[in-house]
């Protein structure tokens, strides 16, 4: 066993030794750590890219088929339009005085209508 007697100066540069070897281990240590966490951080972003990607697959497909719904849709609409317009305009051509009276009495109820409406607001 060394019984040496350490002097003071001594002493003091064993404590800052002690002092060098912690912090240097410590510093190690912290290093793993955040190497071991960016390690973890890459294979999780290695993981999720394909589920990322199938999503955004699924997303663009769903948004194609909803724009391929709404134009099949607007194309119906637009074909029922023009039937209708047909069918409005051969009606008025074979029965012109009656499309008259009829436009006539509508007009006429939609502005009673109307007046009525502004009454209820005057009113109030």
């Amino acid at each position: 066993m060394n019984t040496t007697i350490k002097t003071p100066s001594q002493l003091a540069e064993d404590a800052r030794q002690t002092a060098a070897d912690a912090i240097d281990t410590t510093r190690a240590y912290a290093q793993n750590a955040v190497n071991a966490a960016g390690e973890k951080v890459r294979d999780l972003r290695h993981d999720a890219e394909p589920a990322v990607e199938q999503l955004a697959a699924r997303v663009q497909q769903a948004v194609q088929r909803g724009l391929d719904a709404a134009s099949t849709t607007s194309a119906r609409a637009q074909r029922r339009l023009e039937q209708a317009a047909d069918v409005t305009g051969k009606y008025i051509a074979d029965q012109p005085v009656r499309s008259v009276l009829l436009a006539a009495a509508a007009g006429a109820a939609i502005t009673a209508l109307i007046v009525l409406a502004s009454r209820r607001r005057d009113d109030n």
